[in-house]
């Protein structure tokens, strides 16, 4: 089974986004950014309070509110900056073997990837894990790499239930 497709910087940056929200790695260090980290805006009215006239109560409104408001908005403010430094990074150069037209065939020996600009086989016994979203079909080959499928590039629903069940089929054979 054969699918062809095109790899927007849209689906780069909705994979690195999941990939972001699904990674323990990433998610630990999130929450230590969110609420540990922020928990510095509750320590400050107390030193700052020894050094100036204005009272403690008025301090900590303050920093609470602003605590609130990071505790709140990080995760919004996390996701705008990675999709801006993702466009940029993708701006800088041509991005063939990651954007663009490609295809994606199931073999009894594992998937091969064709692009213009290259050719990969991967064995079954190397894919770690697949993931169908609402935008996309993820092929996990290691912690970090994937083989990267826009939903979009199937005919209908059926098409892609089809080749989701191919898929696993093929992987569940050889593991």
């Amino acid at each position: 089974m054969k699918i062809d497709y095109e790899l927007t910087k849209e689906d780069y940056i909705n994979f690195n986004i999941y990939h972001m929200d699904h990674s323990e790695t990433m998610r630990r260090s999130l929450f230590i950014q969110r609420y540990i980290i922020s928990l510095i805006f509750l320590i400050v009215p107390f030193v700052v309070t020894g050094s100036s006239d204005i009272p403690l109560w008025y301090w900590l409104s303050i920093f609470i509110i602003i605590f609130v408001l990071w505790v709140a908005f990080y995760p919004r403010y996390i996701k705008w900056m990675i999709k801006r430094r993702l466009t940029k990074m993708l701006q800088e150069g041509k991005n063939a073997g990651l954007l663009g037209k490609g295809s994606i065939s199931l073999t009894e020996e594992g998937i091969v990837k064709t692009s213009d600009s290259d050719d990969a086989k991967t064995s079954w016994s190397t894919v770690e894990k697949i993931i169908e979203t609402k935008e996309l079909v993820i092929i996990y080959i290691s912690a970090v790499s994937a083989y990267i499928i826009p939903i979009k590039a199937f005919n209908n629903n059926t098409h892609k239930e089809e080749f989701v069940n191919k898929l696993n089929y093929m992987w569940d054979k050889t593991n």
